[in-house]
């Protein structure tokens, strides 16, 4: 819809069966620059509903035929968003109460003024442009953590995927693991956004960010006069989630004393604010995310076994991007076509390929993210050079991580050659002739591999069809 103080792209429907009324409301809206329809009868009007789709419905509440609550019903059915102005010379207070249960915006007696119904109008206008631009952004958050856009084809992944699609439309606490930047959070409002309580809020808290009397206060709020500085009542996160899901971050850092609340807290599905002497019934869905190893940290003493399982209904765990390096040229991809950096990159250079696909990344997703973000400012190319990347990853350009992991997990030679091979082929789009100069082998060496591998030339350029004699 839009912008309210557009009028010309307001569509207003007058309804009344007074003609000299009618006639005077859409004189008065047209003069104002808004565009107006003017129809006798309910019947008719719910037509125009149907037919013109109108940003707000202006009607008389007593009429010939349908009345106006009776077309206040049926229209909202058929358009929920629909803005409605209730006027009439028989204003009753039970009649404006059933109006606005109805879903009225405001009920308004005759006589009124013009002004006031003009403003009337505006503010009606107004809120039924903010319901839809909340509606619109909704929806705009909801395809943004849809989980297609988790990225990942390793088996790690996969797995995640398998497990994630059984619980959407569970409601069930979750525990999600894994080191910092694996995309826990990401993970945490996809469940959320795709799941039942999609409609509701999503709050979200770094236990580690915050100290012990501050966490506590804004997990359960306060009320005035708790401690010397509440001079007035704070809702806490719990209520602000109610409806929707809680998702605490970091929950690991924990103090035993928060963590003893929040166990009660859970079970009661109550919270009870500081200071406050009865408590509040809250319908949270709770998540929770960490670091760190809980069943360490439970035999260390330093979180409360009881709260770890009740928080650890069901454990997604996240792997490192070093055990899943075949993921790294998909999130490449993804990332640099999902920046909203103003670039004219195109593609990176074979040698800061073979950087990025070597190291170790130890800041994870996070890290990639932040390095093909600093890489897309940079370059002012369309190939991104060695030199456009952080000087930590060139400094550590001759390590190779990945091959200490595949030695650990017993992979043989030839599978790491596969692998390689394969991945190179990918990257550059099935360029056979980049692939054998990057390699430093023969291209014959190359297609020989290739056939072994059954590798087909799906991307492969025109200009590179087969041998070069």
């Amino acid at each position: 819809m839009p912008a309210p103080t557009n009028k010309a792209l307001a569509r207003i429907l007058v309804v009344d069966d007074d003609r000299d009324m009618r006639v005077s409301l859409a004189d008065l809206l047209s003069e104002e620059g808004y565009r107006v329809e003017a129809c006798q009868t309910g019947v008719e009007a719910l037509v125009a509903v149907e037919k013109s789709h109108p940003d707000l419905l202006i009607t008389d509440l007593i009429m010939k035929g349908m009345q106006g609550l009776e077309l206040l019903r049926a229209s909202k059915q058929r358009d929920p968003h629909l803005a409605v102005v209730v006027i009439t010379a028989f204003g009753t207070i039970e009649t404006a109460v059933e109006a606005m249960r109805l879903g009225a915006f405001y009920y308004i007696t005759k006589p009124f003024k013009s002004g006031d119904l003009l403003l009337l109008i505006e503010r009606a206008l107004e809120e039924k442009h903010l319901r839809t631009e909340v509606q619109r952004l909704r929806r705009e958050v909801q395809s943004h953590y849809h989980f297609d856009r988790i990225i990942g084809k390793s088996a790690a992944m996969q797995r995640v995927f398998a497990l994630v699609d059984r619980l959407k439309e569970s409601q069930i606490e979750v525990l999600l693991t894994g080191e910092s930047g694996t995309g826990k959070d990401v993970l945490a409002r996809s469940l959320h956004y795709q799941g039942a309580r999609k409609e509701g809020p999503f709050v979200a808290i770094n236990c580690a960010a915050l100290p012990e009397h501050l966490l506590e206060s804004e997990l359960f709020g306060y009320v005035r006069g708790a401690f010397t500085d509440a001079r007035t009542d704070k809702k806490g996160l719990f209520v602000e989630a109610h409806g929707g899901t809680l998702f605490l971050d970091e929950v690991g850092e924990l103090p035993l004393t928060v963590q003893a609340k929040l166990l009660r807290e859970i079970e009661d599905k109550e919270i009870r604010p500081l200071g406050a002497t009865k408590g509040e019934k809250v319908d949270v869905r709770i998540m929770a995310a960490t670091n760190r190893d809980l069943r360490q940290a439970v035999a260390d003493g330093k979180f409360r076994e009881d709260l770890f399982y009740r928080l650890n209904v069901i454990e997604i765990h996240l792997p490192p991007l070093r055990e899943r390096p075949e993921d790294i040229p998909l999130l490449i991809q993804h990332l640099m076509t999902s920046s909203s950096q103003p670039t004219r990159v195109k593609r990176f250079s074979a040698d800061a390929l073979r950087i990025l696909l070597n190291h170790s990344w130890p800041g994870n997703v996070r890290e990639l993210k932040n390095t093909i973000e600093r890489a897309l400012v940079l370059c002012q190319e369309e190939e991104i050079a060695v030199e456009d990347l952080p000087p930590s990853l060139i400094a550590a350009k001759g390590s190779v991580p990945n091959l200490r992991a595949a030695f650990l997990s017993h992979q043989s030679l030839a599978d790491i050659e596969r692998e390689y091979i394969l991945v190179g082929m990918e990257l550059t789009e099935g360029n056979k002739k980049a692939v054998a100069d990057i390699l430093k082998i023969d291209r014959k060496t190359l297609y020989r591999r290739l056939e072994e591998y059954g590798w087909k030339d799906h991307h492969e350029p025109e200009t590179d069809k087969g041998p070069q004699h």
